[in-house]
């Protein structure tokens, strides 16, 4: 491989990094704040869906940071709803899903696997962008939130349609077929 080609994709590599972490700490307490004021009325069971009411309803500039900012209310208010609130964001506005996911991740970092594979696994939204904005959000957790990501990508895609005969459908067929018997 060209050594200037590895060079620009480090430093590409290097300016998401720097663009994602700006976009965590972005958020002023105001905001965060102004976030948690508004959801802390919210009854947990409906916090992932007004957290992602609140992005979609945002100005297209500032959806990466009402994201984070909801997320982080969130993580303060009930963090055991944090993967379904970054779920529910990423459902509403896949783009965001990477500062959302960042977002929870550095409040909770033992959960940040957990937390990339809420986002990674929702239609729309590309592993590649979510597994750099975890992993530059919590460095210290990077081995977590790989594993946790290649599993995802690895049980996707043996079925990723949700159509046809599973393996062992498929092997029992096979017997069947040969046997006359299951």
């Amino acid at each position: 491989m060209n050594k200037s080609k590895v060079f620009d994709g480090t430093r590409l590599l290097a300016g998401v990094f720097f663009l994602i972490a700006h976009v965590v700490v972005a958020q002023s307490a105001a905001q965060i704040e102004a976030a948690k004021e508004i959801l802390a009325k919210v009854p947990a069971a409906d916090l992932a869906s007004k957290a992602a009411e609140l992005v979609a309803n945002a100005p297209a500039k500032e959806r990466a940071a009402v994201a984070s900012a909801a997320t982080q209310a969130v993580t303060w208010i009930k963090p055991d709803v944090a993967s379904a609130t970054v779920a529910a964001i990423s459902l509403r506005v896949p783009v965001v899903a990477p500062a959302a996911a960042a977002a929870a991740a550095a409040r909770l970092p033992d959960s940040a696997g957990v937390i990339a594979l809420a986002a990674a696994n929702v239609p729309g939204v590309r592993v590649d962008d979510v597994r750099p904005a975890v992993i530059a959000a919590v460095p210290s957790k990077a081995g977590q939130i790989i594993a946790a990501l290649s599993r995802a990508k690895l049980s996707s895609s043996l079925n990723s349609t949700g159509a046809g005969p599973s393996v062992v459908a498929a092997r029992r067929l096979a017997h069947f077929n040969n046997t006359g018997k299951f």
